[in-house]
This record gives structure tokens, sequence and C-alpha cells, in this order.
């Protein structure tokens, strides 16, 4: 793939960004979104977005802004809690966002000065970057000016709450949220450069932040020089974030960070072209495709996905975003159709919302199909049965006949990744529209999260996952622990049939010193008429130690699910809604055991999730030096 800067560098930005084109692009997107914005309040699919949107106006009306003190912000540095400082932080912009989008509908002039104290609010906040992101200790750059993942955000939300009702808004409070955004962000990014560690990162902090500050630019910026220089330096950094990708187009963060990044690039990839009468197209190259595809590649069924590193199975898919990619694509997805509302999203982001309504197509989805899928540079096994009774429905909502679809992944790559997982070999079982061996995906976000000695966080450690410890040892962090593939075979029968194989060799993942080999294999296979599905786990182990003596060694086979087992002599069952799977072991060898695990999730909910632990060790095997344990699965639509 070609560099984007390469390829644009100001001298040729700034013969596509004339002042005059400009602002004929400027009036004619005011034009467009106001028009879509007004026609979503009669269409009942928006119908919950609508009724999240004017509940958030009510509660302005009915209370008072909360406030982002200093004490609240000073709280992540003395304790390490983001939670209490972002909630508020979040309410506020979810406020701005309901306030404007109703305004847009609606402009009665009480509307508009609800929006005008809400922005003039927000341009007095201390720093629009979180606790978490500020570096105090920064002589050059002051919190105000210090530009993260959120005051990019920030820009972007502001210019274009301009963009739409700048007109209406008192040019008071129109120049000071231009002035606020330029001293904040445009001057420590463009004008005088503090050069950002975010600029050259190959992962979504690049995109979020180029794409926040590039939209921010060319919305306001009026020089068309400097205009011209900041989006070639954007584009550099759009070229660290691609370069983060492999040819497979996966994202190692996981799906919930693809949203992320890779969503911000495509808002801002579109502006830009809109913005140079489809001059700059940044989205025609093949790598970009294949990045556009990952979010359909690992979707299991019913918007539940495979859910590696730190995402959630239940990600909020913006309903716009998937629209445009599917047109993209050339043709409609297998993700199903929703359009999330404004309060499922717990930062409340403006840009996913305004393009659920101006860009969302509900004929862009389509049906499912069946999946046998491999990321070879990620390293991400995705298997998925296909229903021919499936029936897409509109609405979102579960049909009986979605419940027939079985999926596993399995999980390679090694434990280097950014939001790493200590994860290698670890996998998901999925029926019935739930998970039932599952990923735990993020946990609540704290200072030790990010820190030395994170490995010790359940979420983190191997073990949170469905993954071995071996005398006593887990997985350990580092890309020198990876899994190498020994085998695939890619196998499918029609469309409700697959035979597949993967074998990993995971020597590497665990420092064991006594360990001279671990392997583990999958064998999946969906049976005729997708009445069922089997997966047998086979792990092999060889011990030794450099004298050639035998020393006794033991192995804790784990498997996580939120499903509590029920357990009997040589099986386990966990249970699900519309599927179960049912485990079967030999009792003369493995020891059985489960944990009840109060845990909290990413937004700091509390809840409870299940280790199912097997044990098998050298004095139950006649003190052999190497050892197979087979795991075996099966899968049915309904409690056995």
């Amino acid at each position: 793939m070609s560099l984007l800067k390469e390829a644009w560098p100001a001298s040729r930005l700034v013969t596509v960004l004339a002042g005059d084109s400009q602002d004929v692009a400027r009036q004619q997107l005011r034009r467009e979104w106001t028009k879509r914005l007004r026609v979503t309040v009669s269409e009942p699919i928006y119908a919950g977005l609508w009724k999240d949107i004017e509940r958030v106006c009510e509660n302005n009306r009915e209370t008072p802004w909360p406030t982002l003190s200093l004490s609240l912000f000073w709280q992540f540095a003395n304790t390490g809690e983001r939670k209490p400082y972002e909630d508020v932080y979040f309410e506020r912009r979810g406020r701005l966002v309901a306030l404007v989008l109703a305004a847009v509908a609606e402009p009665e002039s009480w509307r508009i000065k609800e929006v005008e104290r809400g922005l003039l609010d927000i341009c007095g906040e201390y720093t629009w970057a979180l606790p978490a992101h500020v570096r105090e200790e920064d002589t050059v750059t002051p919190p105000r000016q210090q530009v993260d993942l959120f005051a990019s955000e920030t820009a972007q939300t502001l210019a274009e709450i301009i963009l739409l009702l700048g007109e209406q808004l008192n040019s008071h409070v129109v120049a000071q949220v231009r002035g606020e955004v330029e001293r904040r962000v445009l001057e420590p990014v463009f004008w005088e450069p503090r050069h950002f560690q975010w600029e050259t990162a190959d992962h979504n902090w690049a995109a979020v932040c180029a794409s926040g500050c590039g939209i921010a630019v060319l919305l306001l910026a009026e020089d068309d020089p400097r205009k011209a220089a900041a989006i070639e330096k954007m584009l550099g950094s759009l070229d660290c974030f691609l370069a983060g990708y492999r040819e497979d187009g996966g994202c190692p963060e996981g799906v919930g960070y693809w949203v992320y990044g890779f969503g911000y690039f495509i808002y801002f990839a579109d502006m830009l072209r809109e913005f140079t009468k489809g001059a700059v197209d940044i989205l025609t190259s093949e790598k970009v495709r294949q990045i556009a595809a990952f979010a359909e590649r690992v979707h299991l069924s019913e918007g539940i996905f495979a859910n590696y590193s730190d995402s959630s199975e239940t990600e909020r898919l913006p309903a716009g975003l998937i629209s445009r990619l599917n047109a993209l694509q050339g043709r409609p997805s297998t993700l199903p159709f929703r359009i999330p509302g404004l309060l499922e999203d717990p930062c409340r982001r403006w840009a996913h919302v305004l393009r659920n309504l101006v860009w969302t197509n509900p004929l862009a989805f389509g049906n499912s199909e069946a999946v046998v899928d491999y990321l070879p540079q990620l390293g991400w096994l995705m298997c998925r049965s296909h229903n021919h009774n499936h029936n897409h429905a509109i609405s979102g909502t579960p049909t009986v006949e979605q419940a027939a679809i079985f999926a596993f992944s399995a999980k390679g790559g090694h434990n280097d990744e950014p939001h790493n997982h200590n994860d290698l070999g670890h996998f998901i079982l999925h029926g019935g529209g739930e998970n039932l061996l599952c990923d735990l995906g993020a946990g609540l976000y704290t200072k030790a999260y990010f820190s030395p000695g994170r490995e010790s966080i359940t979420n983190i450690s191997s073990g949170g996952h469905s993954v071995p410890v071996i005398n006593g040892i887990m997985q350990q962090s580092g890309v020198e622990a990876q899994a190498v593939v020994l085998d695939i075979a890619l196998g499918e029968q029609g469309a409700a049939q697959m035979d597949t194989r993967f074998k990993l060799d995971l020597t590497s993942a665990y420092p064991v010193e006594e360990l001279a080999l671990f392997t583990r294999s999958f064998a999946w296979n969906v049976l005729e008429r997708n009445e069922g599905a089997k997966l047998t786990v086979t792990d092999h182990f060889e011990f030794e130690t450099s004298d050639g003596s035998i020393q006794p060694w033991d192995v804790e086979e784990n498997l996580i699910s939120r499903i509590q087992p029920y357990t009997g002599t040589g099986f386990v069952e966990w249970k699900g809604a519309s599927a179960a799977v049912r485990l079967d072991y030999d009792a003369s060898v493995l020891r059985l055991e489960v944990e009840a695990v109060q845990h909290m999730d990413h937004d700091g909910v509390p809840f409870v999730f299940y280790k199912t632990s097997l044990g098998l060790a050298s004095d139950r095997c006649g003190g052999a030096a190497s050892v197979d344990c087979e795991l075996f699965f099966t899968i049915n639509h309904s409690s056995f």
C-alpha cells in the first residue's frame, strides 16, 4: 500500500483545499446532515435512539450539569480510579450530543439557548483530556493543551456542531468555541506542534486523534496552506495506524477497538473525500477493504463476537459506520441490523450517534452464512455454521431460527499485542446466540490495568482464559511467547457441515523449565442438517529435565464461562438459553473443581463467572514424561 502522506503532500493538497470549494462543501454537508436528521425523527427504526435523546434533554432541564471539579480530576492520581471522573465527563458529552441533535431537529429558541450553555460549559473545563492521559510532569505542554483521544473527539464534536448550528448560535458563543478548539487542539498539534506520541502510534490512538484533529482543521481552519500542511501531517499518522494492521486486516485489539480506530479513520476519510470533490480518496486500497471486513469475519451470531483482547463480546456496532463499510465493499453485511441507543454507549460519542442518524441504510444488511475463516497474521480461527431457515429481522430481535447457529473460535498470535491478554490457545464455544465458553474481555480500567504487573489481573492473566496452568505457572507476557501453527485444515462440506483442524505449539508461552513441548489441537465438526456440533481439544505435554530424570508434574486445564455448570461423573454441562455444551472427560485421571468468581466488568458492573478446572498430575499417569489430555465437547440446541 502506498503511503498516504507521500501520495498527498501539502503541495498537492493545497490545490484541492481551496477556500471557495471548502465553503461550498461545508454548506452542502450542513444541508445534507440537517435534512437527514429531521427525516429520521419520524422513521420507526430510529425511535429508540430519539427516545434516548429526548430522555437526556429532559434530564438536562430537571438537573444541573454535573461538575468536573479539580478534586475529581486528581482522584485518578491519588487512587488509580478512572471511573468517577469519566462518568461525569461522558455524561456532560452525552447531554451536549442530545441537546444539539434535538435543536437541529426542532430549532426552537429555547433549545438553541440550551446548546449555547452546554458549549460554554465544556469550553470552561480544566482540560479536555482524561486524567489517565494527562502528564502533569510535562512542563512544556500544560494539561489544557495535552491532546489525547478525548480532546481530539471533543474538538471534532465542537467543530461539527458549529457546522450544523453555527448560523443560529450567538456569535460570541461561536467565537468562544472556535477559540477553545484553536488554543487547546489546533495550536499544540499543528501551529506550534508538541509532537504527541500518538502521531506515530500503530494502533487506535493514531486514527482517533488524527481523524478528530483532521476533521476539526478541515471545518475550522481558513488558511489554505496551513490547512494543507495540517492534513498532510494527519495522513502521516494514519499511515502509522494502517501499518499496525497486517494483510489479513485483523485488529489485535479486538472488535471494540476496531470500531473506535477504524471508525474514526472512515469518518475523516469520508469528509476529506467530500471536501476535495473526490480527489483525495484514502479508502481505495485492498488493505483498507480487508480491514473493513474484520467485524464481519469475527462475528459469531446475534451481534456476539470472538472478543479477544480488550473487547466485549456484545460490542455496539454503529449502524451508520457498518452501512458505509458495506457500501465500500459493494455488498450487504451479514451483521445483524440494529441502531444503538445514545445511552448504550458509555462514552456517548457524537461521531457515532450523528452518523448512525445520517448514514444508516437498513438495506445494506443481509443474511447469515456459513463461515470457516482464518486470519493468518492475527492467528484467529472462526467457524460458524449456517442455518437454512435463518430470517433476518430488521428489528434486531432474535428469532427461534437464529438459535441454530453454532460457532467456534480459537486464538494464536503472541503475548505482546496491543491491549494484550496472555491467552494463546484460548477458545470460545458459541450456540443459540451466546458464548457458552467465553472470553471475559476487558476488565475495569484503572492505573494498575496499564502498569507493570498487569499480568496478575484476571482479565489479562492466562488464569482468566480457557488454557492450562502448568506446574503452577501461567503464560508469560512478551513477543517471545508465540503460538506456532503446526497444522490447519479449513474444511467445509456444504452449507451446514464443517470439519476443521487447528494445531498450535504453545511451548514458548510457558516459562516452565521442565516443559519440553506443549501442543494444543482443535478438531471442530458441525453435524448434518446443523443438528449439533462437536469439538475435541487435545493437549499434548512432554516433560524432561537436564539430567534426564522424570520429575513430578501437574497440569490444570481451565475453562471459563458466565454460565454456572452442572457436573456429574465424567461430564460437565453449561446450559444456555437456547443451546448447551457438554464436556466429557476421563474421570479416572482428571480431577474436577468448579469455582464461582466474583468479578467486575469493564463498566464497573459486578458479575459472577465460573472457572471449571480439570487437574492432571504425573502420579495419576504412572509417572509418565508425556501425556495427552483430551476434552470432548458436544453442543446441541437444548439441554441434554
